[in-house]
């Protein structure tokens, strides 16, 4: 399922001056006030006295900007940028500006903001990096939600739940599941994020404009373990006119298979009007199950020996059969593993054994030209490990 380094030294030594200033016009700090520089940061805007007892004039008065005016200003330039490029300047200026804060106050500064509802678009989509953060954001709230999400998981937990009770937009949705997600991984938990996964893929005017972020959290299933989505996933699958999303449900579909085949399969396997012109899609799907589980090897050859399966289905099983495509890509919340050449051999073998099997079984008749596509294709492949054992 994509999607100003000078700025930031003048600014500092502004405010560097702005504070040498002010301190010196005050009278001594008593011991128990605070004199850390990073706390005028959120402290209200202060100047120097035009004049003093003495009557000698003072400098013209200098202003100490706190977090949420700076803020402000970053969002009407987000506003005005003309394009991607501008925007991105503007997210790491802000990025460089929280990240010079202690992370107790940033998360302060980061919750009072969004809390006034205020947003500014980026020229951007969602874009997700490794681990999990956004690359890109498309919009001031979703970058902050992410950051808050980096910095404070319990604080960006409990904001990303009050999102989570109303329709506030799907990106919003997608960076709120996933901080959700980080801050607790409890059966209870993922039984909720189950439940507004569904929720947001099911949003009709959310399906039919899906942004980035929409299909970014279709990965929010595959951490959740949402089998028991498999109807609204595989309705998305069937819709021709939605490729994006149904490329997403197929993407999560898939995942979930591979993460654990027998659960994922098994509502396929019992309910095969659910992929009703998506047959081949299926196939592909069944294809994943590893023979050297006895439940998984139950379930295939269930599937196989319905006589409902026709021959395109059957044709494109035999073509993939053992599945080990695998699509690699940063994803919100999970990691794509991938296996290893020692473990496709050990499958590659497993599967050649079965499949001799099936070829001698006169259960298998009726699919005899496919199951020696698949034993011939196999055995190039156990003679080719042979031949460069790793």
């Amino acid at each position: 399922m994509n999607f100003k380094s000078m700025t930031a030294v003048a600014g500092a030594a502004a405010f560097s001056v702005a504070l040498l200033l002010w301190w010196s016009a005050r009278p001594s700090t008593p011991e128990h006030v605070a004199t850390d520089a990073r706390t005028a940061i959120t402290t209200p805007v202060q100047s120097v006295p035009a004049t003093v007892s003495t009557g000698v004039t003072s400098p013209a008065p200098v202003v100490v900007q706190t977090t949420a005016t700076k803020l402000d200003d970053l969002a009407t330039r987000l506003n005005a940028a003309q394009d991607a490029e501008a925007s991105r300047k503007i997210l790491v200026e802000l990025r460089a500006m929280l990240d010079a804060l202690p992370r107790e106050i940033a998360s302060r500064e980061v919750q009072s903001f969004l809390s006034l509802k205020k947003d500014a678009v980026t020229k951007l989509d969602v874009t997700v990096k490794a681990g999990g953060a956004l690359g890109d954001a498309s919009s001031l709230r979703v970058f902050l939600l992410d950051y808050l999400g980096q910095v404070d998981r319990l604080a960006a937990a409990a904001l990303g739940k009050e999102i989570l009770s109303i329709p506030t937009s799907p990106d919003e949705w997608a960076v709120s599941l996933r901080n959700v997600a980080w801050a607790d991984d409890s059966p209870g938990n993922l039984a909720y994020l189950r439940a507004k996964a569904r929720e947001m893929i099911t949003h009709r005017a959310w399906q039919q404009n899906p942004s980035s972020g929409f299909l970014e959290a279709f990965d929010v299933i595959v951490h959740a373990k949402g089998v028991d989505l498999a109807p609204q996933l595989t309705e998305l699958v069937r819709d021709k006119e939605n490729r994006a999303v149904a490329h997403a449900a197929y993407l999560t579909l898939d995942r979930l298979t591979i993460a654990d085949p027998a659960a994922a399969l098994a509502p396929l396997a019992a309910r095969p009007e659910m992929m009703d012109g998506r047959e081949q899609t299926r196939a592909n799907f069944f294809a994943r199950a590893d023979v050297r589980d006895a439940g998984q090897r139950k379930i295939l050859e269930s599937y196989l020996l319905d006589p409902q399966r026709s021959t395109q289905e059957m044709e494109s099983f035999a073509r993939i059969f053992p599945n080990a495509n695998y699509m690699i890509s940063n994803n919100l919340l999970t990691p794509m593993p991938t296996p290893d050449h020692a473990e496709l051999t050990q499958r590659d073998h497993a599967a050649l054994k079965v499949v001799k099997g099936w070829l001698a079984d006169p259960r298998f008749t009726r699919l005899k030209p496919q199951i020696e596509e698949i034993h011939g294709r196999l055995q190039t492949f156990v003679q080719q490990a042979s031949a460069d054992p790793r």
